[in-house]
């Protein structure tokens, strides 16, 4: 069973391996993150080439932001929410807890009207003029965990005592999100391996949306409210994916079978892999491991498990396989475990 495969590494393993710092520097300063890009990819290629990841000779990319990490903030930023950033850590949104009135007095504003957002478009036209293009890999986020960012679990309890106030959130998040979305597809050929890198050998151009903590809620509340945000989504983009990152994925397939246009799904670790490959006979399935699990557990039982998801979910040209998130302190030894058996 031959299926692409990719793995991501948490900051703090970029920090310990290959003295990359993730500072303001990093995500502001075109010059230092280049160079920093062609470090990593030759650390990838010293530990790993043998498995395909990686370059021997890394030439210089005109990158915004970064495919070799995951992590979202920039929509956050653009509407109001404090960042703080760290060397060996992504950078971390403040919850701006937004009271019913401010979201009352949210504007769809145009793009260019938010600093946060002047400023990558002053990077990507420095780098096409520099280059001739830009790849982007900025996080495209997604509605609940934007609205999240803005509100906090107050959310959860709009959805039930003030659904007029989630909506109006939920409506301000999925506009700038589409817009960003618009804007970065008409400048870049890659569009979503900020959010999962894998779409770099499966379809740059799809839009795929962050569903991380859509896995907190029920499918009778994601029906309810975020699945028209899903939707309206999708209606903009010629291809549609979802990335859920929760473990179990399945309790919202009714939801999800009602997204228009979806090609590409991200499969939770621990999610029931088989239950969805048989909602989702034709959709591209990306398989996800944990690597929280990868750190501790055996070789035979790595081989165990991935045996299993593969045989649940495979389906020839509609299957990929990923670890995303492995930190410092998991030994190259496991790693290379991991890449030796997905890779067949």
């Amino acid at each position: 069973m031959k299926c692409c495969y990719d793995i991501t590494f948490h900051p703090s393993w970029w920090y310990k391996n290959a003295g990359i710092h993730f500072g303001k520097r990093f995500f502001n300063d075109p010059d230092y993150r280049l160079e920093a890009d062609i470090h990593m990819r030759k650390c990838l290629y010293d530990k790993f080439g043998e498995f395909g990841l990686g370059e021997k000779n890394p030439k210089i990319r005109p990158i915004i932001d970064s495919d070799l990490v995951a992590g979202e903030y920039l929509q956050s930023m653009m509407l109001g929410c404090e960042i703080q950033f760290s060397d060996q850590n992504l950078p971390e949104v403040l919850c701006a807890n937004l009271n019913e009135l401010q979201i009352e007095k949210i504007v769809e504003k145009d793009l260019f009207e938010y600093e946060g957002w002047k400023e990558i478009v002053a990077q990507i036209d420095c780098l096409e003029e520099k280059f001739g293009y830009t790849e982007s890999h900025i996080d495209l986020h997604g509605v609940q965990n934007l609205a999240l960012d803005l509100r906090g679990l107050e959310l959860f309890i709009d959805y039930y005592e003030q659904p007029q106030i989630a909506q109006k959130l939920l409506k301000s998040c999925a506009i700038l999100i589409s817009r960003a979305g618009e804007y970065l597809s008409q400048r870049s050929q890659t569009l979503s391996a900020g959010v999962t890198s894998i779409m770099k050998q499966i379809d740059p151009s799809i839009f795929v949306t962050s569903n991380c903590t859509v896995e907190m809620v029920s499918n009778e509340v994601y029906e309810t409210h975020l699945l028209q945000w899903d939707n309206y989504l999708a209606s903009r983009f010629k291809g549609f994916g979802l990335h859920h990152c929760g473990k179990t994925m399945e309790h919202l397939i009714q939801g999800y079978s009602k997204v228009q246009n979806v090609c590409f799904l991200e499969v939770g670790a621990f999610s029931n892999v088989k239950k969805m490959r048989s909602a989702f006979p034709d959709t591209f399935l990306n398989l996800r491991y944990s690597p929280v699990r990868l750190k501790e557990v055996s070789p035979d039982e790595l081989k165990s498990d991935i045996m299993h998801m593969l045989e649940d979910g495979y389906k020839e040209g509609k299957t990929s396989f990923s670890c995303v998130g492995i930190d410092a302190d998991t030994s190259d030894e496991k790693i290379k475990e991991f890449l030796s058996i997905v890779r067949g």
